[in-house]
């Protein structure tokens, strides 16, 4: 019996570290028309994509018109990223009268807004351990 339970927790010591484990994304954003704020990233299921409530995010000062930012401990999965420059810095996509961004966006696979965000599957990535880098540009209305 004694020895039933020491091959149990050597082998659940052995797969928590690996259930714990995640994957890194570095995503570098380029094209972004002023070096101030924030560039504010998020790695999104479908179900909070283009939402605030995205489980990972990131954020960095953008300099010469480019920022990246690395997110860890990321399980496995199809994700969405979805950046914007937050120049103001006051955490929030700003819009205008009419709904449209007055600050840059941008989209995992460079997926491009038309009269709106992208859909989901446009922008989806599949992220594995160890992970990876994507790079895409910011996008102006």
């Amino acid at each position: 019996m004694m020895q039933r339970v020491l091959i149990g927790l050597v082998l659940a010591g052995l797969w928590l570290p690996q259930m714990a484990a995640g994957a890194t994304l570095t995503v570098h954003v380029s094209d972004i028309r002023k070096d101030e704020g924030m560039l504010r990233v998020a790695v999104c299921d479908r179900d909070h994509f283009t939402e605030a409530e995205c489980a990972y995010k990131g954020a960095a000062a953008p300099e010469n018109g480019a920022a990246t930012i690395t997110i860890r401990d990321i399980p496995p999965g199809v994700y969405a990223v979805q950046a914007y420059a937050d120049t103001n810095n006051n955490d929030t996509l700003d819009t205008n009268w009419i709904g449209w961004p007055k600050e840059g966006m941008g989209f995992s696979n460079d997926a491009q807004m038309h009269h709106g965000p992208p859909d989901y599957d446009a922008a989806a990535i599949k992220l594995s351990e160890p992970g990876g880098t994507i790079r895409f540009p910011m996008q102006y209305f």
